[in-house]
């Protein structure tokens, strides 16, 4: 599953010329965390944090993912929906109720962030 999520989440930044790396490391004030997709956008200076998450019937990880977000939040990268922060900007999609995920909705958020041609 992650391998397809994967290769439809780089299909896409890779059509729109998006360079990105994935799960590099993010280290702040000695923790580090490793956001799914990091995109550093040259023309506005701004670093988005791509976080999918698949699993959040699980409560284990809908567990982690809070702690996550909340690292994220204290440390001044906010969701997009939030303007963003000093630090970055937080993008969080996730799968829909079935588990699927939207190629259309990554596109749309492609296009919002006027990121790639």
């Amino acid at each position: 599953m992650l391998t397809r999520l994967v290769v439809l989440f780089a299909n896409l930044l890779h059509h729109y010329q998006i360079n990105y790396a994935y799960e590099q490391a993010l280290t702040i004030n000695n923790i580090t965390k490793y956001p799914d997709f990091t995109i550093e956008d040259s023309e506005s200076g701004i670093t988005y944090y791509w976080e999918h998450c698949g699993l959040l019937n699980d409560p284990a990880y809908q567990q982690r993912w809070n702690a996550k977000k909340q690292w994220y939040q204290e440390n001044d990268i906010l969701l997009y929906s939030q303007g963003g922060g000093t630090r970055g900007t937080l993008i969080e999609t996730s799968d829909d109720h079935n588990g699927g995920i939207s190629s259309q909705e990554i596109e749309k958020i492609i296009q919002e962030l006027n990121l790639g041609y």
